[in-house]
């Protein structure tokens, strides 16, 4: 267990914040920010390996679903991560293995998020999100 989070053997970990206020409903792969962009450039290959969502408010209808997109496509492989929040869960986190959504040194990763048309609240929804990575090991 001493090495479980050995960076040099396993890779390190990285959460990267992203948001967006005010969500309206029926949006669709709508970007999410991270400081003055909806992207982050990688310095190194990895794989993204989570996403974890909250919104600031309990939903009374409709979902937020949350997906990680590379170079702003999502990724659209089976098990691909997408958490949703929802009137039963104010937060939700949804993992994939590493490896198995992988990007290069200079590739450009985001969240994106689909709300229904019956989202409640809206216009006053706001929601955060982390984008788990793991780097490749060096």
């Amino acid at each position: 267990m001493a090495d479980t989070f050995d960076a040099g053997k396993f890779g390190a970990i990285l959460a990267i914040p992203f948001s967006k206020a005010d969500l309206t409903t029926g949006e669709a792969n709508s970007d999410l920010t991270a400081g003055q962009g909806t992207l982050h450039v990688m310095p190194v290959g990895g794989s993204v390996i989570g996403i974890g969502i909250r919104s600031n408010a309990a939903l009374t209808a409709g979902t937020i679903t949350a997906k990680a997109h590379k170079a702003s496509t999502e990724f659209a492989d089976v098990g691909a991560p997408a958490p949703a929040c929802g009137s039963a869960a104010q937060a939700s986190y949804a993992s994939v293995r590493p490896g198995a959504l992988t990007f290069d040194a200079g590739d450009t990763l985001g969240v994106s998020v689909t709300t229904t048309t019956t989202l409640d609240p809206t216009n006053t929804l706001d929601v955060d999100a982390l984008l788990y990575v793991q780097f490749n090991p060096t």
